[in-house]
């Protein structure tokens, strides 16, 4: 009995670290859910504008938000049937997050019964029990980074003053660091 709860034991504690494994190397590069969750979202704000943003999760560097951003508003490019974009304005945000340690402490006193009986007669004991439970919790401070991006859209040749990027080579460019 014992060596069976050894064994639950550690194929409990595997599967814990494969949980947090897996959450740990999900995808960076996603469509966000809501508007505080990570990954890319964007709106339409004109028949050749959008606002494009990217929100890295704890993990993401400001590199890879900004570079996200970038790869988001290629793909908006491409889906539309343009060729090129030019970056009109932009905008950077970094969060930081500090949570403070925490300890918990706590002691609990119970008494246990044991009734023993025979064939004439019972028998009673009482014991103490006590148990002390303690808890600590510590986790790092968090750094978040968001990039925001507010393109338009144009299709034929690039034009060569201003921050243009071709829509293919952002992607392909991209794609290839990674």
């Amino acid at each position: 009995m014992f060596h069976l709860r050894t064994v639950v034991f550690k194929i409990a504690i595997a599967a814990a670290f494969a949980s947090l494994a897996a959450c740990a190397s999900s995808p960076t590069y996603v469509a966000a859910d809501g508007a505080y969750d990570h990954g890319h979202s964007s709106r339409k704000l004109a028949d050749n504008r959008y606002r494009v943003n990217f929100a890295g999760n704890r993990n993401t560097s400001y590199e890879e938000t900004r570079d996200y951003a970038l790869l988001r508003a290629a793909e908006l490019t491409l889906a539309e049937g343009k060729d090129w974009f030019q970056v009109v304005d932009r905008e950077s945000q970094t969060t930081e997050t500090n949570h403070e340690p925490s300890n918990r402490f706590s002691h609990q006193r119970a008494y246990h019964v044991r009734e023993s009986c025979g064939l004439v007669s019972c028998s009673r004991s009482v014991r103490p029990a006590t148990w002390t439970t303690m808890e600590f919790e510590s986790r790092r401070a968090e750094t978040k980074h968001t990039h925001s991006l507010e393109i338009v859209m144009g299709d034929g040749e690039m034009p060569d003053d201003g921050h243009y990027y071709d829509a293919r080579e952002v992607v392909q460019a991209i794609y290839r660091t990674q």
